[in-house]
């Protein structure tokens, strides 16, 4: 398992998410104790909270960031060792049919890279929620700022990028 998974990108690239999730717990919890009792809940389009909560909802934030970790997580290991993904794969049947055992490994390698990708940055942005919530909390900041949106450009082109992909490597076979 570990050496197919290895084809996709490095195993010790995992220390990656796996630090930011073990940091952003850290923030949580080691801030909980001196946090306000009520803290925001929820931000609007601007970026400043319209909602407000007790302070246990940190503790659902981080269930988020950690059930997001082990999802991803999953999705990338079931990638690596299905044996064929055309399962996992949303695209038409024809076009499925059609893809060569290489352009499989090809979609294979591709897709676990960006999920990988998008594992790093929602944890960065999950983490980046809890770390604003608790500094507006505290009253040191008023809005999510400017690295909350770059975050969700960065997942919408991850996202992009990945379907971009996707699709040049399983047209191919309409070429050759």
């Amino acid at each position: 398992m570990w050496q197919k998974l290895s084809k996709c990108y490095p195993i010790r690239l995992e220390l990656i998410p796996l630090f930011m999730l073990a940091f952003t717990l850290y923030i949580a919890l080691s801030n909980y104790t001196t946090l306000p009792e009520i803290i925001p809940t929820h931000f609007n389009g601007q970026g400043t909270p319209d909602d407000w909560g007790s302070k246990n909802t940190i503790f659902l934030l981080l269930g988020l960031n950690i059930f997001i970790y082990l999802l991803f997580t999953v999705l990338n290991i079931a990638f690596a060792v299905i044996k064929d993904p055309r399962s996992l794969i949303n695209m038409p049947d024809k076009w499925k049919a059609a893809l060569s055992s290489t352009q499989i490994e090809r979609l294979r390698v591709i897709m676990n890279r960006y999920l990988f990708a998008l594992k790093i940055t929602i944890q960065g942005l999950t983490g980046y929620i809890i770390y604003i919530t608790i500094e507006i909390a505290w009253e040191r900041t008023t809005d999510l700022g400017a690295l909350f949106y770059v975050f969700i450009l960065a997942i919408f082109a991850t996202i992009g990028l990945m379907l971009w992909q996707i699709l040049r490597i399983s047209k191919t076979h309409s070429i050759a």
